[in-house]
């Protein structure tokens, strides 16, 4: 009997992928290929299987989940396998495989769950049936943007484009055909790709750009420091340039001469720290 980890090994198809994203293709596509075979010949697991708001209120809760591993169509699950495959592999390298399939699936029960609420609220969205991985495919396409912000693919394998800029053109699409297409059709789009800014945003994505700010703040008050350094170094300079060049300085007021000697005390301390800084580094 194989060990935990030797599955987990196997969904890795050899190290390609992480085994997290593994398991989705896997499961998408067994899934996807029996419900396929068995609608056609024994039960109408594709009917069964679909979100639909009415026999989720009804009690048919399995629905939530089972819809987002069920693809229609060839294309749609060659699609989805390939999206996975981009997208996915990058994320789960960096979330690690557990944090990405418990997005990959909350975003998908979120998005399940808002749209049965949003049908209550407007009745003629009950009857509407939603199958794929579509939307999940589009939110983890935001969160590859935004995570990613300044890597470029080229969409059509052609023009380029960075990874922020996929995100939020993703969005912006997404919107357009809703508007144009009618929302009904897209309500698992928009409320899936909702949940992802929100987790991002509260999340992982806050905390990269603290980070990110506060390295700033950090550079630019060592930039700061250095050239207040370089000011007091080069004032020194020419007080010593002077002092060597003129043996009879008139007298100068005391409190200048106590501001010169603040000044080459400063200095000095700041030559100091940054040799011990030197030493340090």
């Amino acid at each position: 009997m194989p060990r935990p980890n030797q599955t987990l090994e196997r969904l890795s198809f050899g190290g390609r992928i992480p085994w997290g994203v593994g398991l989705v293709l896997t499961l998408t596509v067994v899934t996807s290929l029996s419900v396929a075979l068995v609608s056609r010949h024994v039960l109408p697991l594709l009917e069964l299987g679909a979100l639909v708001p009415d026999r989720v209120l009804q009690g048919q809760v399995w629905r939530l989940l089972t819809w987002s591993v069920i693809e229609p169509g060839p294309l749609a699950l060659l699609f989805g396998c390939l999206f996975l495959y981009w997208f996915g592999r990058d994320l789960a390298g960096a979330w690690g495989s557990r944090r990405f399939l418990a997005v990959y699936f909350g975003i998908a029960l979120v998005a399940a769950a808002g749209t049965c609420i949003v049908a209550v609220l407007d009745p003629p969205l009950l009857e509407e049936t939603y199958v794929g991985s579509w939307p999940l495919l589009e939110a983890m396409t935001v969160a590859w943007g935004l995570w990613f912000p300044d890597r470029v693919i080229r969409i059509y394998f052609v023009i380029p484009i960075r990874g922020i800029v996929l995100a939020w053109g993703t969005v912006a699409l997404t919107v357009v055909y809703a508007i144009y297409a009618g929302w009904y059709r897209f309500v698992p789009n928009l409320l899936a790709e909702g949940a992802m800014l929100a987790w991002l945003y509260r999340g992982p994505v806050e905390s990269r750009f603290s980070r990110w700010k506060r390295e700033r703040e950090v550079v630019a008050r060592r930039v700061r420091t250095r050239a207040k350094q370089e000011q007091r170094m080069a004032t020194v300079h020419v007080l010593h340039k002077l002092e060597e060049n003129d043996e009879d300085l008139p007298p100068l007021p005391p409190e200048l001469e106590g501001q010169i000697g603040r000044i080459i005390a400063d200095a000095a301390r700041d030559q100091r720290a940054k040799r011990d800084d030197d030493k340090k580094s």
